[in-house]
């Protein structure tokens, strides 16, 4: 091993909106060469991180099959139903009664202790919803850095001063008086639904259990995270985010986390060959998660055959909800629908890609902005309603709301304004600048191995 290196260990819990940027900060390590690099995953992820190329030295090690129940992408429409109707108090209380499993949380804290003992980490990076990581570096004394997926404000939440949008509400930065009233009472709400009886025992008994295994952050509060991590790693910048007074000055704001090469794969020539023949295009794109109901999709193919002739479209439509498509014949001539693409950033990073209708999560909206491409965002839950509200601040982005039955009259006016005013795509260019600017994952591969040089030269 050559001097001031030092074993890397990396910790997520593998749903896909927080391990793609682990994912994408692996890649650039093994491009790099850098070896004794660990990736700890659930099950499912090893072959994505195993294929990655590069001449690095990148070994998987396991966490366990995943607990599909608790993920996201695999809950059913009612439970999804549950967190994207309604209050968004109770969207919330939805998410953490289905989402929080506190045994599962610590069996992997104590496969976490077990792989530390067995890697002897100079420097772990964790994502941030994988407590049982940070525990279990703390109580190993191993320094660690936060990946930050969400909004930073997000996941700071318990020392944001009182004044600023609490998350989840999807308020501005600059509110009106009843803005600011409903920014209160918002706060209120999420502050009451925990302390509900049933959740309170609940969170009491595992902070309980936690301060009996000698986790020092027993109540699992993100800022005590940050006190004690060398560095938080956020994929944004100020501007895309709302600046806060109480932000870390170990923060770093780095930008997009966009593969800094990018291959274009084999399995995408004919998609390539579509995009290169049509100088148009707008690309749908939900995510994992949203479920487009029967409704929602026979709206977005109206939307499609109103654009035609001048704009193409090309959706990207998981395929258990393409039953709800018109027959092939029946849709609109400018429409291509896929399952699944090879990559969206090669599509992204396509010049005939004019504009990304998407769902408002924080890898869609800064892939997107990492290219330049304006934004039209519907987001349906939790960090989304956020997300969507800063890039409309930032000009590269309007909003439609997310409904049952969109209203197709008001998201063809705002593609017609995202494809024709000249202002999106210049406030768009001005933050790929800026992000651009931050370094990205060349900036965060930066990061870590200074911090894991420092580590081993103590």
């Amino acid at each position: 091993m050559a001097a001031g290196e030092g074993a890397l260990l990396i910790v997520c819990s593998g749903s896909s909106g927080l391990f793609n940027p682990l994912l994408t900060l692996a890649g650039e390590l093994k491009r790099r060469g850098i070896r004794d690099v660990w990736f700890a995953c659930t099950d499912e992820r090893r072959a994505d991180v195993e294929g990655l190329p590069g001449d690095g030295e990148l070994r998987f090690l396991s966490l366990g099959p995943p607990r599909l129940h608790v993920r996201p992408e695999h809950w059913d429409d009612e439970a999804h139903r549950r967190m994207s109707t309604g209050s968004r108090v109770e969207n919330f209380a939805s998410y953490v009664d289905t989402s929080v499993d506190y045994d599962h949380l610590h069996e992997q804290y104590e496969r976490c202790l077990e792989l530390v003992d067995e890697v002897a980490p100079t420097l772990a990076v964790v994502d941030s919803f994988a407590s049982f990581g940070m525990d279990a570096m703390t109580i190993r004394d191993v320094p660690f850095v936060i990946s930050v997926s969400v909004p930073p404000s997000n996941f700071l939440q318990d020392n944001l001063p009182p004044t600023y949008p609490t998350p989840l509400s999807g308020l501005p930065l600059h509110m009106s008086p009843s803005q600011q009233a409903a920014n209160g009472r918002h706060r209120d709400g999420l502050l009451k639904i925990l302390m509900q009886p049933d959740r309170l025992a609940r969170n009491t008994a595992a902070a309980e259990r936690r301060r009996d295994a000698g986790i020092v952050n027993d109540e699992m509060l993100p800022s005590r995270y940050a006190e004690a991590a060398r560095a938080l790693l956020a994929y944004t910048v100020f501007g895309l985010e709302y600046p806060f007074a109480t932000a870390p000055s170990t923060l770093r704001m780095v930008g997009s986390m966009v593969p800094g090469d990018i291959v274009p794969s084999p399995e995408g020539a004919d998609l390539r060959r579509w995009l290169d023949a049509h100088e148009s295009v707008v690309y749908i794109g939900f995510g994992t998660i949203m479920r487009p109901s029967p409704a929602q999709v026979a709206a977005l193919v109206e939307v499609a055959a109103r654009l035609a002739p001048r704009h193409h479209v090309l959706w990207k439509l998981p395929a258990d909800r393409q039953r709800f498509l018109p027959p092939a014949a029946d849709r609109p001539a400018n429409l291509r629908v896929e399952a699944w693409l090879p990559s969206q950033v090669e599509v992204l990073a396509h010049p005939h890609v004019r504009v990304f209708f998407n769902h408002a999560a924080a890898n869609a909206l800064h892939e997107a902005a990492w290219f330049g491409v304006p934004q039209l965002v519907m987001p349906f839950w939790l960090d989304c309603h956020d997300g969507a509200v800063r890039f409309v601040d930032a000009g590269v982005a309007l909003a439609v709301e997310y409904a049952d039955t969109p209203d197709v009259e008001d998201i063809v006016d705002r593609l017609g304004r995202l494809l024709t005013e000249p202002v999106f795509r210049d406030r768009a260019a001005l933050w790929r600048r800026r992000l651009r600017q931050a370094g990205g994952v060349s900036t965060a591969a930066d990061v870590v191995l200074r911090l894991r040089d420092e580590s081993t030269a103590g």
